[in-house]
């Protein structure tokens, strides 16, 4: 595998890291970082939470990076082990393979079970947010013995087509990698710069500067989160969670959350009221308690039984 810089540039290289680093000081838990070889490229892991938590796998979205999970990480890693994982082929720390990249759903499914492998995790549970959340979804549906649960939040197609709107401006957002264009595209979903929130003025910093700077493979930049047909959808039997804002603009909110609810068998689900795509950060009270409450509904369940199973046997030992 042959390993050269992600980025187009030293400087760019350098600005980028420096923005990454900035906004990871903001998170408010301690965490490590973790280098996992796989086929596809170097994937780079943020891990945190108490060691013998339950696995608990972050996907992030579209060139957001793991570092879009600072206003959700401490609750999510109080009682979890947290693997963040920054996107193989997405602006971040990752380091794609370039000889041999992501080129389609497929690869995607072979790239995260080979970091899982790496980390030596048989079976997790999986949040995955926009790019990220097509991404945990096509992975629990090729793949379904490895997911306990999964958690989509604001997931891109999956149940919907995304509007043309989102493609022309990303388009624009490519073509002509400036602030302005990279600003308008991230306000037109939600996030912006919120006064008195310093992680949101770095995130949009840190997305413009891998819009810019990182050298996204061509192959991979070309896979688009695709729409799964209704007889794909129908075999998941692994747990869902989806949570979407009920202001959603890269599709309808409520058309997709009535196709999932009717062709999911195991499902729960929920508009988050007042939110646009950035509900994770937005309104990241709401969604982080429906996340672990969805997450702990199982574990309480599975403790019971675990429970009634050590009576049953002590019961059986005294007669």
């Amino acid at each position: 595998m042959t390993q050269t810089s992600a980025f187009k540039t030293p400087e760019g290289e350098a600005a980028y890291l420096a923005t990454y680093e900035a906004v990871m000081n903001l998170w408010p838990v301690p965490y490590e970082e973790i280098e996992i070889p796989t086929r596809f490229g170097i994937t780079h892991v943020f891990v945190t939470g108490p060691k013998e938590g339950p696995p608990l796998v972050l996907l992030h979205g579209m060139s957001m990076t793991s570092a879009m999970w600072a206003p959700n990480i401490a609750d999510f890693s109080k009682d979890y082990r947290v693997y963040a994982i920054d996107v193989m082929g997405q602006p971040g720390k990752s380091v794609p393979n370039y000889d041999d990249p992501i080129r389609d759903a497929a690869d995607f499914v072979a790239w995260l079970s080979e970091t899982l492998n790496g980390l030596n995790l048989a079976r997790i549970s999986l949040v995955g947010m926009s790019y990220g959340g097509w991404v945990a979804l096509n992975f629990a549906m090729t793949a379904p013995e490895r997911v306990h649960k999964l958690m989509l939040l604001s997931p891109g197609a999956c149940f919907q087509p995304i509007v043309k709107q989102f493609m022309l401006r990303g388009m624009l957002m490519s073509m002509i990698p400036i602030r302005f264009t990279s600003d308008s595209f991230m306000g037109w979903m939600g996030i912006k710069d919120t006064p008195g929130d310093p992680v949101s003025r770095r995130l949009l910093d840190l997305f413009y500067l891998g819009v810019k700077h990182f050298r996204m493979p061509p192959e991979t930049a070309f896979i688009m989160p695709a729409v799964f047909s209704d007889e794909e959808l129908q075999v998941l039997h692994v747990p869902v969670l989806l949570l979407i804002g009920d202001g959603e603009v890269i599709y309808d909110a409520a058309k997709t959350l009535a196709r999932a609810r009717r062709l999911l068998t195991n499902f729960e689900g929920d508009l988050v009221p007042g939110s646009k795509h950035n509900m994770c950060g937005s309104h990241y009270q709401i969604v982080d308690a429906r996340v672990l409450d969805f997450l702990n509904e199982n574990r309480k369940s599975r403790e019971r039984n675990e429970g009634s199973e050590d009576m049953l046997r002590e019961r059986i030992q005294v007669k």
